[in-house]
């Protein structure tokens, strides 16, 4: 399976939807709080302003949006 890391604030609701749904699917992942020094550091190498960001291999997602998800997971 592809390495995926999830990138979040505490306060994002879309974050909490993409954690649920990883785990709902039981898809192992890193959770990475954008809140913290390493965390901005990660988030900011990836041009990413907002939350969630998710990184599957070496996709990175803007956002949380299923069938993307999806998508990449399979590797499309």
């Amino acid at each position: 399976m592809k390495r995926i890391v999830l990138y979040t604030s505490k306060s994002c609701i879309h974050c909490q939807s993409a954690k649920q749904y990883f785990d709902s699917k039981k898809i192992a992942y890193r959770l990475c709080d954008v809140g913290t020094p390493r965390g901005r550091k990660e988030h900011a190498s990836l041009g990413a302003r907002g939350v969630p960001v998710i990184k599957i291999g070496d996709k990175v997602l803007h956002g949380f949006n299923v069938k993307a998800v999806d998508k990449a997971l399979k590797g499309d």
